[in-house]
């Protein structure tokens, strides 16, 4: 009976160290969850209260990329950028936008993350009719009604201007 409790508890810290070991590996190298810091969110400490304030709105309604069709509004907008790599213009253009409640919602890809890097293609798709077919190349900025695209606004100045 000794030796059945001591391969009971050896079988138990396996199978949770196994457990632990695929959790890490997936937050690593799947979703990027650990390890995602960039310099900007290392560098906060010298941002100023306003800048901190309008930056927070960017992580708003922020969804992945197999979510864009999936959303329960009927008619919607799904902005697909690299926060690495957009413009202070662009960043201020999509606070702007959040900030007036009476317009179409504003949905946020950041194609930055692993889990939504399968959309950046050398190539585009307007008629996507699902997560799998998406392709954007650049920042682009679509509107879904009835759970088709009906705009396809592509290059950092056109969605700007469509946001304002």
């Amino acid at each position: 009976m000794n030796n059945e409790v001591k391969n009971g508890i050896i079988i138990t810290i396996t199978v949770i160290l196994v457990i632990v070991i695929v959790y890490f590996a997936t937050a690593l190298l799947m979703t990027g969850e650990i390890g995602s810091k960039d310099e900007k969110e290392k560098n906060n400490e010298n941002t100023t209260s306003t800048e901190s304030t309008e930056g927070s709105s960017l992580y708003d309604n922020m969804i992945i990329a197999g979510r864009v069709f999936e959303q329960k509004d009927d008619k919607y907008m799904v902005i697909f950028f690299s926060e690495n790599d957009a413009s202070d213009t662009l960043k201020a253009s999509i606070t702007s936008y959040d900030s007036t409640l009476d317009g179409v919602k504003l949905y946020k890809v950041n194609t930055d993350e692993v889990i939504n890097s399968y959309v950046v293609s050398d190539d585009f798709n307007k008629t996507a009719t699902n997560d799998d077919e998406l392709k954007v190349n650049d920042v682009t900025l679509i509107t879904i009604e009835g759970k088709a695209i009906t705009s396809y606004v592509i290059g950092e100045n056109s969605v700007i201007n469509e946001l304002k």
